[in-house]
């Protein structure tokens, strides 16, 4: 028996509740996700534990600064470029509730979850939220504007249940924007939008601090980059002057940041991280590179 099952054993031959409480919750929460599902079935003490909502908060937070899993879609017809470092290898799992989907999008993942799209055709869609860890899957019920469903992004918060889906649509010259709710379960019309998502950029977009971050088209010569918070306001980013390649959005730090490929050879990487959002200021942080021996090279 290990560390945590000796405690575990301690706690329940324990006739104190409160300490029994405090050094029962201490260890449920270094525990795995799969191993609490477990642990819910011991008793309704232990079950009514992991069920409250300041223990699911806590136990994200603590997860969240030791990640077990990079997700990236599998597909082995084709042919990638990841930047991962491997550690302990690497395995191949099938999401839940996706059996018999074709052809997955992975949008984000967020919280423990993964929001992912099944494109049906060229005008339907639809968008799920998977748990990996307990298996369930939501589906979000079908929009309610089915012309030319485009880009999906996903704002959250700190709060595991708490998150909005945006999707836009529409044709060649008017854009739309709806947004579903995880509070209300249903869509919302926010009407036209003057600004929407470019999706033949290399990344989708990327959530900080509960406000998601896309590239758009610009009439600027740099591009730009559309920002919509949880409030649904809606404004735009201009990008560095300086010339634009392959072009990725990162969160660094909780600092929205920008890595582009310069075309050089030895550091073939720009980082730059935004200053300032109303002034659109931006500043190159890093280069990256890769020596002979495979080993990645950092300069500032």
């Amino acid at each position: 028996m290990d560390d945590y099952g000796n405690a575990l054993m301690w706690v329940t031959q324990n006739e104190n509740v409160f300490e029994v409480e405090e050094i029962l919750t201490n260890i449920l929460l270094r525990l795995p996700v799969k191993s609490l599902l477990i642990c819910k079935s011991v008793s309704k003490y232990w079950r009514s534990i992991i069920s409250r909502p300041s223990f699911v908060e806590s136990h994200l937070i603590q997860s969240q600064h030791n990640p077990t899993y990079v997700f990236y879609p599998y597909d082995p017809w084709h042919h990638n470029l990841y930047l991962l470092r491997k550690t302990d290898g690497e395995m191949t799992e099938s999401l839940p509730g996706c059996d018999g989907i074709y052809f997955k999008g992975i949008i984000c993942s967020f919280n423990g979850l993964i929001c992912c799209v099944n494109y049906c055709n060229a005008f339907l869609h639809d968008i799920r939220i998977c748990n990996p860890a307990t298996g369930e899957v939501l589906l979000l019920p079908q929009s309610r504007e089915l012309e030319h469903p485009g880009e999906v992004g996903v704002a959250f918060g700190p709060g595991i249940n708490e998150y909005k889906v945006f999707q836009f649509y529409g044709g060649t010259q008017h854009y739309g924007c709806e947004v579903y709710s995880s509070i209300t379960g249903s869509w919302k019309s926010i009407g036209r939008v003057a600004h929407t998502p470019y999706s033949s950029f290399s990344s989708n977009h990327v959530c900080i601090n509960g406000i998601v971050y896309w590239f758009t088209r610009s009439e600027e010569g740099s591009g730009s980059i559309l920002v919509v918070n949880r409030e649904e306001i809606f404004s735009t980013i201009r990008l560095p002057k300086e010339k634009i390649l392959r072009p990725y959005l990162i969160n660094l730090e909780g600092c929205l940041c920008l890595v582009v490929d310069n075309g050089l050879e030895e550091y073939r990487f720009d980082i730059w991280a935004l200053q300032d959002s109303k002034e659109s200021l931006w500043t190159k942080k890093w280069r990256l590179g890769e020596n002979s021996t495979g080993n990645m090279m950092v300069k500032k």
